[in-house]
């Protein structure tokens, strides 16, 4: 299939090119997995071998149907997957081997419990004493990494009492409490919440998801689709808000709460663009090999980042300005949020350009990455002229600020980084053309 850019760099919906990319990332993990059953049954000490870890992963990879399908997407499914790549290549206990099975056996569980069909299974419980259904809300309670024997029939398990988390809205849970869901989430720390404060960081979720669906119906359909876990995190008193998402967990939003729905949503936004894109990279890597060498001045941060990260940067903030830009033409806010929203669109419009600068000028791309970088600059030249009617003054502000930012930390007019130990030797291609003149 050849990809049209122009769905990819804003919310195109569930199209069939979205489709595509989604059916491509569940086939190589659903390879994967086969790949991992035919070594479990050649490799496993007997001892695991004779708990019925194997009917699970038989019933999983055999039972075909959308709810196997959606469960093969799981951020919780990527992560076993990269755990078991990571711990799998070097010699491990029995200890680690009914761990590993004992929680895959999530999926197949939860999948028999969706269906209705008959199922019997061991299992283990997680290192926090929890067995989740994964793709719904449900789990149950148990000594940590305790045996279970599971007996599912009719959409009930037979003996077992389940509890439910919170969902910000269906199929997207508020989880602080999977270690499947949090074990990865490394970036910030981890908040366990009280019922109440779960309650509150989902319903505020709640609305932000509402907002989006009418001001960006596109993206929250693809959002939607996509995600199904919010993961709490700490928030520092000096910042306004924390997020974090993962390549391995792809599916999964990690945020700070906040009152504030229209924070929310651009967090949202920000984080989902990032695990869009780690999405379409398994179909298309956008930029050629051979280009993690060197990192280049990022305009959003003091440390330097890659061409890969400028490029998630600049898709990510483009969306989010785009948003917020889309916000204040709709609706009327206090006079200090209004100029705040317009504050942060003006000066994103500037980070943007700076990424797109450096991406464009030092960048290799495929086809396709080519036509999507030359539509972002597209878009933003588009957000650019619908913020017109901004005031002039504050325009001109986010611009200096940009600026100054790029004075403190780049090299000259180039797009490297100003440590010395962070730009490497090899030969480089041509420096950006400076700017004809900085603004004041």
């Amino acid at each position: 299939m050849t990809l049209d850019e122009r769905r990819w760099i804003y919310g195109g919906g569930l199209s069939s090119e979205w489709a595509w990319v989604v059916r491509r990332r569940r086939e190589l993990a659903l390879a994967q997995l086969a790949r991992i059953e035919k070594d479990y049954l050649k490799t496993a000490p007997a001892g695991v071998k004779a708990r019925r870890y194997a009917a699970g992963l038989r019933y999983f990879l055999k039972t075909g149907g959308p709810q196997r399908d959606r469960l093969a997407v799981h951020p919780c499914f990527d992560y076993w997957l990269d755990m078991h790549a990571r711990h799998f290549a070097m010699p491990v206990q029995d200890a680690d081997w009914h761990l590993q099975f004992g929680l895959f056996q999530s999926f197949p569980a939860a999948l028999a419990f969706a269906r209705g069909d008959r199922l019997e299974l061991d299992a283990t419980a997680d290192p926090d004493g929890r067995f989740f259904l994964y793709g719904t809300p449900k789990f149950l309670t148990a000594e940590p990494q305790a045996p279970l024997k599971l007996k599912i029939a009719g959409g009930k398990i037979a003996g077992v009492k389940l509890e439910s988390l919170v969902e910000a809205v269906p199929g997207i849970v508020a989880d602080d409490r999977g270690w499947l869901m949090v074990h990865g989430v490394t970036m910030h720390g981890l908040i366990a919440l009280a019922q109440p404060e779960r309650e509150r960081f989902a319903a505020v979720l709640k609305q932000a998801f509402t907002d989006l669906s009418t001001r960006d119906p596109g993206l929250h359909a693809e959002m939607t689709d996509m995600l199904f876990s919010l993961v709490p995190l700490k928030n520092p008193v000096e910042h306004g808000s924390v997020s974090s998402s993962y390549v391995n967990m792809r599916g999964l939003i990690a945020l700070s709460h906040a009152e504030d729905p229209v924070l929310q949503a651009e967090t949202l936004i920000h984080e989902f663009c990032h695990q869009k894109m780690n999405q379409l990279l398994v179909v298309d890597p956008v930029l050629l090999p051979g280009q993690s060498g060197q990192v280049f001045y990022s305009p959003w941060r003091a440390d330097a980042r890659r061409l890969r990260g400028l490029m998630l940067g600049a898709h990510a903030f483009l969306n989010v300005a785009r948003y917020l830009a889309t916000s204040l033409s709709r609706e009327t806010y206090p006079e200090a949020q209004h100029i705040e929203l317009m504050v942060n669109v003006a000066l994103r419009i500037n980070q943007v350009d700076t990424a797109l600068e450096a991406l464009t000028g030092y960048g290799s791309f495929t086809e396709f990455g080519r036509r999507f970088v030359m539509g972002m600059w597209s878009e933003l030249e588009l957000l650019r002229h619908s913020v017109l009617w901004f005031p002039p003054a504050l325009l001109a502000e986010q611009a200096v600020a940009a600026a100054e930012h790029r004075k403190k930390y780049a090299l000259g007019d180039t797009g490297f980084h100003k440590s010395a130990e962070h730009v490497d030797k090899v030969r480089r291609a041509a420096f950006l053309a400076p700017k004809e003149e900085e603004p004041k």
